[in-house]
């Protein structure tokens, strides 16, 4: 379970990552990467607020999976 989270937090904190400083590359990447996330227009023109949120999201499971690995139950 941590593997999955760490994996989901490496992946949104790399696309939040490229919103917000790489967009074109973005764009190139975009056949491969419109399977994980959507790169449109509309996307595009909000990219700051979808790139901060990614970073957070990505951010957050990392937390999650330091917090369940450092868990200790009983």
């Amino acid at each position: 379970m941590t593997a999955i989270f760490i994996l989901v937090g490496i992946i949104a904190l790399l696309a939040g990552i490229m919103y917000l400083v790489a967009p074109g590359m973005l764009i190139k990447l975009s056949v491969l990467f419109n399977q994980i996330v959507s790169t449109d227009d509309k996307t595009m023109k909000y990219r700051i607020s979808v790139g901060v949120v990614f970073v957070v999201i990505g951010l957050f499971f990392l937390f999650m999976a330091y917090y369940i690995a450092n868990l200790q139950v009983g």
